[in-house]
């Protein structure tokens, strides 16, 4: 497959039909989109996402505590934003 991990956020009472697929929630976790300059983030007010992944290497698997309970910037760049 070529990945080691997917992560992504989705809508609280999707959690557990993503968990019957496979992924496990990551308590705490937190991902940030858009640009440095206007950060979106997944536990701002008004939203309430879980953050969701699936590690799919021996080495993903073995550093999975380091992306729980964290705030995870994920910037395409200044000009395409995520959300």
């Amino acid at each position: 497959m070529g990945l080691d991990l997917g992560i992504f956020t989705c809508d609280r009472p999707l959690r557990e039909f993503y968990q019957r697929a496979g992924w496990e929630e990551l308590p705490g976790t937190v991902l940030v989109g858009g640009t440095p300059q206007e950060p979106f983030a997944s536990d701002q007010p008004g939203f309430d996402k879980v953050t969701m992944a699936a590690f799919f290497t021996p080495a993903a698997l073995a550093h999975r505590d380091a992306f729980t309970r964290t705030r995870i910037a994920l910037y395409p760049g200044n000009i395409d934003k995520l959300w």
